[in-house]
């Protein structure tokens, strides 16, 4: 399946962005001194792929791709320490337009890295070797860093 998967990333010219996944919580809720407070819980990996057919609907490969994410994310997810947590997010429904590249059509998922320590506590090292391996298996597909 990999090599499968390898011409689809190429074909398709994948790549991804990693972006930090915050929360943001309400201290003192319901006290005149509450305030707002942003925690980075984790990271978001961004992954696209030109449609190359130039439509504004999933290409039929759109599952291809998802099922390879998810297969990556149980991978990640078996080898992940403490409490972090994995998810490949698809947006079938939705198309991005990229105007830095003549505004070809991108399909786009998601691979969500953080944690169920609790919402005040942000990313540690469990987060950040688990996207270290996210890019790892990325880059073994044929998936560049953008």
């Amino acid at each position: 399946m990999s090599d499968s998967i390898r011409l689809l990333a190429k074909e398709h010219h994948a790549f991804y962005e990693v972006l930090p996944y915050h929360v943001v919580l309400e201290e003192g809720h319901g006290s005149p001194a509450a305030r707002m407070v942003r925690i980075q819980a984790g990271f978001d990996v961004e992954v696209y792929g030109v449609n190359i057919k130039d439509e504004f609907r999933p290409d039929p490969e759109y599952a291809l791709g998802y099922t390879a994410l998810q297969k990556i994310v149980e991978n990640v997810s078996h080898h992940a320490s403490g409490s972090c947590s994995l998810e490949a997010i698809s947006f079938p429904s939705t198309v991005v337009v990229d105007s830095r590249n003549g505004a070809k059509v991108e399909g786009m998922f998601r691979i969500r890295i953080s944690h169920s320590r609790g919402l005040d506590q942000p990313a540690d090292l469990p987060e950040q070797h688990a996207l270290e391996e996210v890019e790892k298996q990325l880059h073994e597909l044929g998936v560049a860093r953008r």
